[in-house]
């Protein structure tokens, strides 16, 4: 499915521009040309300060990585911290999404803070992540899945020429597929949480990690038209967890 990216407005938008009642820009990417599989310039640019910060934030936690084996533009490696004994989820993050910089809009080209990012999510202890050596193929859907959304966000942006940032919604589709049988979640939103979660690194460069969070296709629409804020309120309301549960009622 063609991903639809909408971004928070900022400002008054461009003259021809697509902008929600909210005052968001929509971004409508087709499917980028075909081109040469092409290996990464660079692995691991800020791979160590992004798992030091992950690691401050959630000490004492077991974590393993599920290395990328083939990768195109940049190498995207997914990091699961196990919880501990008295944590009640897991944290999962990438890196390798900041080895290149996004493409910004060309009335953000100054903001040099915007330009690296990389995703993180909180996912429930029930989960069943496998272990070192796991394979996506040996994993049930309804396991890998995390995995595998996080990785096709993180790579988005550099195989889009586009960017993520927090207020982000990208529906799973045009039709917004449900990212699982049964459940009503079919897009992600991106959510920044301060600067804990900003990352500056030894060369002066900012490192963002946005939470990705599955939301209903009606929780986007709304945000469409009322905005990041007035989402956030109802997720408020409504007491939504921020570890995900991809079987509750939709806050709108």
């Amino acid at each position: 499915m063609t991903p639809l990216l909408e971004r928070r407005g900022r400002g008054r938008p461009d003259k021809g521009k697509e902008v929600s009642p909210g005052g968001s820009e929509i971004h409508r990417h087709k499917d980028p040309k075909k081109r040469a599989w092409t290996p990464p310039a660079a692995v691991g640019v800020f791979a160590e300060e992004v798992c030091s910060r992950f690691e401050e934030l959630f000490p004492e936690r077991e974590t393993f990585v599920y290395h990328e084996i083939v990768s195109d533009l940049v190498h995207i490696d997914v990091n699961v911290m196990r919880p501990g004994p008295e944590d009640d989820c897991f944290v999962i993050f990438t890196t390798g999404m900041s080895d290149l910089p996004m493409t910004l809009p060309d009335d953000l080209k100054d903001r040099d803070d915007l330009r690296y990012a990389e995703l993180f999510m909180f996912l429930p202890r029930s989960w069943n992540p496998g272990g070192p050596g796991t394979l996506g193929s040996e994993m049930r859907h309804e396991d890998s899945w995390p995995i595998e959304a996080i990785k096709f966000l993180a790579r988005f942006p550099h195989e889009y020429g586009t960017w993520l940032c927090g207020g982000h919604t990208i529906p799973n589709g045009e039709g917004y597929e449900p990212i699982l049988e049964g459940s009503e979640m079919s897009g992600f939103l991106l959510l920044h949480f301060g600067e804990d979660y900003e990352i500056d690194a030894k060369d002066g460069r900012r490192v963002t990690a946005y939470m990705v969070a599955p939301v209903t296709r009606a929780e986007t629409e709304y945000k469409l038209e009322y905005g990041t804020d007035a989402l956030v309120e109802r997720f408020v309301e409504r007491d939504v967890q921020l570890v995900t549960d991809m079987y509750r009622g939709s806050a709108v």
